[in-house]
């Protein structure tokens, strides 16, 4: 099991997925990175086809760390705010579509108005969500609100 890599699973099913989407302004132009490895740039980061540059950190809750990841995400999130070349980027973070339940609930023990705030503050643009059947986009707001308790 030493291994598995899910994140990198994940980065590799949506990137081929961007790849053939018919939105231009998400299709994959040119890639700069899809390795969820680098300590240059964030997890998968591309310029699409209309020269939109996306800056998108992946987490999977397919591990023992699940639970990690969802602390994790706020945190590579903060950290892309402070590279340099960010300016007139997208922000996003990119989760399995079966993971939507697990990090909305996780997210619920946050404030509302406190994690909205931080989507604003970074700002985050969308959250894709990644199966096997392609991509899908949500609002942060509707991240929050996807687990009904």
């Amino acid at each position: 099991m030493a291994n598995r890599t899910p994140e990198q699973d994940l980065i590799d099913e949506f990137v081929t997925h961007l790849e053939q989407h018919a939105d231009d302004s998400v299709k994959i132009g040119s890639i700069i990175n899809a390795n969820c490895k680098s300590k240059k740039f964030a997890d998968i980061e591309f310029r699409s086809k209309t020269n939109l540059h996306w800056v998108i950190e992946a987490k999977s809750d397919d591990s023992k760390d699940k639970h990690n990841t969802v602390h994790k995400i706020l945190g590579e999130l903060l950290k892309e705010t402070g590279r340099v070349n960010r300016s007139n980027c997208r922000h996003v973070i990119l989760i399995p579509e079966s993971a939507v339940a697990f990090y909305s609930r996780a997210f619920q023990s946050i404030d509302r108005d406190k994690f909205l705030g931080f989507g604003k503050l970074i700002p985050i643009d969308t959250v894709f969500t990644s199966n096997t059947n392609g991509v899908r986009q949500l609002t942060w707001e509707s991240l929050y609100d996807a687990h009904k308790p």
